[in-house]
């Protein structure tokens, strides 16, 4: 029972009890097992934050569920462009030999497209919105370490295990956000990525120890307890459209059943507090990180990232981040 003791209801200033979806319409019930979506006003849009009542409800939906979607706040057009280059890549990076497959699922690592500069959009790498969302989850100056992102191959038969990202003794509080940006529309159909709602609050008593790739599982008793609750969701996602989630939830890659590949960037940001060793590549004299480092001034995001030759940044592009920067730090931080 609520402090109040009304199960739950929220008792407004004229006194008369509400529901708490009457006091905040956006928040799905928990039982629904939906996710929560923040629509930004025009003004927040051109302002670049988020309003107070956008503010209670995103952050409501992060603290609940680990996971919101920040609608319609990159232009699908530019969208568009890097899907292109992707489907090209795709071709490429299918006709290496030994190419990794996420937990031998149809699912490879494929970094987006930072150069040439007709692929490098604002809205989709410096978005104030994002950046605002970034700082109201994790607390002021963020660090943004990563620029990456997976692609579910056509036609595929598998899916990964249920896992976190979240690989080391954590604390139970936010620490780690990562920001996926589909290049198309995201459901079930295509592959979307299943994500368990309310899952960040466990902690490494329901994971599997890392693999040697980096992989923790969720034990199959956590997994089949949940199911019961709270299964696993596919959601649909809009072209333009931002899924934040939390990352300590649990989620999966699933086949994507469609004949077109489903593209995903992801931009991960850390806590300023946690003393994490990842740094994201950018590729040295194409003015990639100069743009980087004004779009980022006074967003109270720093981001770490290293130059590399053109060639080297290429040929990297694709690298698994997760597992190659995983060193000791301090008191068993990992990441």
């Amino acid at each position: 029972m609520s402090p109040s003791g009304t199960n739950g209801a929220v008792e407004p200033k004229h006194g008369k009890i509400s529901s708490p979806n009457e006091y905040m319409p956006g928040l799905p019930a928990k039982h629904l097992n939906t996710l929560v979506e923040v629509s930004p006003t025009p003004e927040e849009r051109a302002t670049g934050r988020f309003n107070d009542a956008n503010i209670k409800l995103f952050l409501s939906g992060m603290h609940r569920d680990g996971v919101v979607v920040l609608k319609d706040v990159i232009n699908p057009d530019h969208l568009d462009i890097i899907n292109d280059f992707m489907v090209e890549d795709t071709r490429r990076e299918l006709s290496k030999e030994n190419v990794y497959k996420n937990f031998g699922a149809e699912n490879i690592q494929q970094g987006p497209p930072l150069t040439p500069p007709n692929y490098f959009f604002d809205d989709v790498y410096l978005n104030k919105l994002l950046f605002h969302a970034v700082n109201l989850y994790l607390g002021p100056n963020a660090t943004w370490n990563m620029v990456s992102g997976n692609n579910a191959l056509p036609n595929g038969v598998k899916r990964q295990p249920v896992h976190s990202d979240a690989m080391c003794n954590h604390p139970p509080a936010p620490f780690y956000v990562v920001a996926n940006v589909y290049t198309c529309d995201a459901s079930a159909a295509n592959g979307s990525t299943e994500i368990w709602l309310g899952t960040h609050h466990f902690n490494t008593e329901a994971q599997t120890p890392p693999g040697s790739k980096g992989e923790t599982h969720i034990t199959d008793e956590y997994v089949a307890e949940r199911k019961q609750t709270l299964p696993g969701i596919n959601p649909t996602v809009k072209k333009g459209s931002i899924l934040f989630r939390d990352m300590r939830l649990w989620h999966a890659g699933v086949s994507n059943k469609s004949d077109h590949m489903r593209y995903m960037i992801a931009l991960g940001f850390s806590a300023s507090w946690w003393h994490g060793t990842a740094k994201f590549r950018v590729p040295a004299g194409t003015g990639v990180f100069e743009r980087i480092l004004h779009g980022t001034k006074g967003q109270g995001i720093t981001p770490v990232m290293v130059e590399l030759p053109p060639d080297e940044y290429e040929r990297l592009r694709d690298a698994h981040d997760f597992s190659d920067v995983e060193k000791m730090t301090y008191d068993g931080e990992i990441f």
